[in-house]
């Protein structure tokens, strides 16, 4: 039984900020933010910009463009930041109240910026073993990036986060873009590497921190525990997961590596781009870099499918790889089947 990919849609803020905006906000030089950390420019949030509120957007977006009623979705899965509008709250739920999607039921899963790759596989394997899921929709948003402390320079890596979000409608028995395989790798070392410290019932926020202005400021923010054991953990250990990843998917959806056409890669810096891409034996003529964009999070691999469709760099028949990763840390890779199938 086949899953394909109807349509997608992505949402992003109407405003940005250039390298030489973001220059002074972080004490980097432009000329540094473009070449070393690959921002030329990103995007900023509005007062709207929240991660479910742009899963509505966009979900709306995509779905009156195919004439998809909402009632004839049967689940809704958001694959968003868990860091949005309220907390302990069901994000996936209000925008099935916002859709009016009364037929379908509606959750979350969160696994940080690896969560795109991960829901198609979900949604794929909920669809194959469950007859009563014909129509899944799969919507999802990212405002990590109001978390990022632009005074911490142990942060910089995180600089390049945008808000955004994405929309996926997916149905089966669809033959056009078929969801393939997916490969997943969790390197537990990072655990406790990235986290949003304060808040949490371990560590809640008590009267001494509201009542100091900078330490309720700090609280609000990203916390890096140990900033350069991560730093010198990543650089021995991110390259082989993200192409560990990459070749997983291939290998279980019968492939090998050149057969890929396309890949699509979360935003990192420039180096760690190419790295990857030269690791897996491709070109980078093979794949887009978000440079103009930022790391959106989610929403990263459909906004490479799209930029890779309108270069010509995705086609009828183009293997996609969609390869996502999030702070825990999270690899994750979804094959794409693009277009139409082979006569």
């Amino acid at each position: 039984m086949k899953i394909g990919i109807v349509d997608y849609e992505n949402y992003l803020p109407d405003q940005k900020i250039t390298a030489e905006e973001l220059s002074p906000l972080v004490n980097i030089p432009s000329e540094i933010l473009r070449t070393k950390m690959g921002i030329n420019e990103k995007y900023v949030g509005g007062p709207e910009d929240h991660a479910a509120m742009m899963a509505v957007k966009s979900a709306r977006k995509l779905l009156e463009r195919n004439q998809v009623d909402p009632l004839d979705l049967d689940m809704i899965l958001f694959s968003g930041e868990t860091y949005c509008e309220y907390v302990c709250w069901t994000a996936a739920i209000k925008i099935q109240n916002e859709l009016g999607a009364d037929n379908a039921y509606a959750w979350d899963l969160g696994f940080r910026c690896a969560g795109t790759p991960l829901a198609l596989k979900v949604a794929k394997d909920m669809m194959r073993s469950d007859p009563d899921l014909n129509q899944v929709l799969i919507a999802g948003g990212n405002t990590n990036a109001y978390l990022i402390d632009y005074t911490d320079k142990n942060q910089s890596f995180m600089f390049d986060m945008s808000p955004a979000g994405c929309a996926i409608l997916l149905r089966k028995n669809h033959s056009e873009n078929e969801i393939l395989e997916t490969a997943v790798i969790t390197d537990h070392v990072f655990c406790d590497q990235v986290i949003g410290k304060w808040g949490g019932s371990l560590h809640p926020i008590d009267e001494s921190i509201a009542a100091d202005p900078e330490a309720l400021r700090k609280a609000s923010k990203i916390h890096l525990p140990d900033p350069e054991g991560m730093k010198t953990l990543l650089g021995e250990r991110s390259l082989p997961a993200f192409t560990g990843a990459v070749r997983q998917a291939v290998k279980k959806s019968g492939f090998t590596t050149d057969a890929i056409d396309f890949i699509g890669i979360t935003h990192i810096n420039p180096k760690a781009h190419k790295a990857i891409i030269a690791d897996l034996g491709l070109s980078e003529s093979q794949s887009v870099y978000l440079s103009d964009h930022g790391h959106c999070g989610h929403v990263d691999q459909t906004l490479c499918l799209h930029l890779g469709i309108e270069q010509g760099l995705v086609k009828d028949g183009s293997l996609c790889a969609l390869l996502g990763a999030g702070t825990g840390y999270a690899f994750a890779c979804t094959l794409v089947r693009w277009g139409k199938p082979a006569e």
